[in-house]
């Protein structure tokens, strides 16, 4: 009998263990669904203007939605139900993560939105020194990921970056020629501009003594002189990179021993040569 008994009490609180379980599980279940969730958001592709959904739960709790160079308040969406926001795309957008907002914190996407963009060139400048910040107008130019100069010399780290300006500093490698701009977006655009960017050689007009001396300094005279990479001399094959002085109008190089009677080239940093219109001569020479 009182194994029976001890039976029954043995049952009876088992059950009530696995129905306090039962209850917790649904505690937390009921506490999780609270929770706002981000599944999926889309179309891929689509343009400024179009509209976009963000597919979740608790979607009815965001109270804004940051996409990368623009915010979309609650108020401004076209559509808000607890499983979806709809939303137009601002023109200030760039291709990014995108986070959603909610008094309980932080929803970050796990993918990036990409959007098909036109971006445009309207103008570049027609000449500049290496080293110099030029000014690129145009539209949606916060979608250019890299600007390439002449000689296939990339930049990718730009000054300034804005919708309609890009602000990017001329590489020293750079040489005359169009710029190529790459875009980013579903559909990557290459664009290439109508113009050419001249970029600043250095100018010799004329160097001295007339009839020079091995290992004895030359003197140069001209103008952006500074933008002289090296000086090759006729008779020597690696352009000399070391200078006495160097200053926009004037240069000063120990000539070589190995050199002889010829031209002399002033070797941008481009790889672009300068030749001169005279020939240096040296003591002694017929």
């Amino acid at each position: 009998m009182k194994k029976r008994i001890y039976l029954r009490f043995l049952t009876v609180t088992v059950l009530l263990l696995i129905f306090k379980l039962l209850v917790a599980c649904n505690d937390n279940e009921v506490v999780k669904s609270d929770q706002v969730q981000l599944l999926s958001f889309g179309p891929s592709g689509v343009m400024f203007g179009d509209t976009i959904s963000f597919i979740g739960k608790n979607l009815d709790k965001v109270t804004s939605v940051e996409l990368t160079g623009a915010s979309v308040p609650a108020s401004a969406f076209v559509r808000q139900t607890p499983e979806r926001i709809t939303l137009k795309v601002p023109n200030e957008t760039s291709e990014g993560l995108v986070t959603l907002k909610t008094t309980a914190g932080d929803i970050v996407s796990k993918t990036i939105l990409s959007l098909e963009v036109a971006v445009k060139i309207v103008k570049i400048p027609t000449q500049a020194k290496p080293g110099d910040n030029i000014t690129i107008t145009g539209e949606y130019l916060n979608w250019v990921r890299g600007v390439t100069f002449a000689s296939d010399t990339t930049v990718v780290e730009f000054v300034s970056q804005t919708m309609t300006e890009l602000v990017v500093t001329v590489p020293f490698g750079a040489q005359t020629g169009l710029i190529t701009f790459s875009a980013g977006g579903t559909d990557p655009l290459s664009i290439e501009s109508e113009t050419e960017l001249v970029v600043t050689l250095p100018v010799l007009k004329s160097f001295a003594p007339a009839r020079a001396e091995r290992e004895k300094n030359l003197t140069i005279a001209g103008t952006n002189l500074d933008l002289t990479m090296g000086i090759l001399f006729t008779g020597v094959i690696e352009p000399i990179t070391e200078f006495v002085s160097k200053a926009p109008s004037q240069l000063i190089v120990k000539i070589p021993k190995e050199a002889t009677k010829g031209k002399i080239s002033l070797i941008a940093y481009s790889g672009v040569p300068v030749v001169s219109a005279d020939t240096l001569r040296f003591v002694g020479d017929k």
